[in-house]
């Protein structure tokens, strides 16, 4: 079987540099031009790796949410209580705005906004990668439930929901400058649902 030639980059960094670029910008934001600066490869090595725009950006979707799920597994592994884990989580996200890292919001909800009733394809792999983030959250809750660190009363599902808008939420404050010490008070506030 005769050998193809050789790509000259690699895929694998062209897409995570790809997915940053989407995710600042988003998908009507980030033009070829910028896709192609940024990942330093040719027009016709992007269109034989990647197909097309929305082709590159379908896989940066599914990139962000496999390193997410990761993480969030991994978490989850290292603060097996399910409270510890949430308020771990929401604590880390005002850390970064302490630290002053650079903030996007979340390149999930971002795809959500932007591309609201206009694609299906694009709006089943929202949900889909919503679906997996829940079932996530879900079990955290549920361990918290059976170690009596969150209520059993309420149900972990819409539990979970919760605190996945509540994410959200804050991630939009983030965005919007609210201040690191009234983004603790609304995560303060927002822990109690979980009592």
């Amino acid at each position: 079987m005769k050998k193809g030639r050789p790509l000259g980059f690699d895929p694998a960094e062209a897409m995570e540099t790809a997915m940053n670029v989407f995710w600042e910008k988003g998908y009507d934001g980030a033009s070829l031009d910028d896709l192609l600066q940024a990942t330093n490869i040719s027009k016709s090595s992007f269109y034989n790796a990647y197909g097309n725009k929305s082709g590159l950006f379908e896989q940066c979707l599914d990139l962000f949410c496999d390193k997410q799920i990761a993480l969030l597994e991994q978490g989850l592994k290292e603060t097996p209580n399910g409270r510890d884990f949430i308020e771990k989580f929401l604590r880390e996200l005002v850390l970064d705005v302490r630290l002053n890292k650079p903030h996007f919001g979340c390149f999930i909800m971002n795809t959500a906004h932007e591309f609201a009733g206009r694609d299906v394809h694009i709006s089943q792999l929202v949900s889909n990668a919503t679906i997996r983030f829940n079932e996530i959250m879900q079990r955290a809750i549920k361990n918290g439930q059976n170690t009596g660190t969150i209520t059993k009363e309420k149900d972990s599902k819409a539990l979970a929901y919760y605190v996945m808008s509540s994410i959200a939420g804050i991630r939009l404050m983030i965005s919007a400058q609210v201040d690191p010490d009234q983004l603790d008070a609304i995560i303060d506030v927002m822990l109690t649902a979980l009592d």
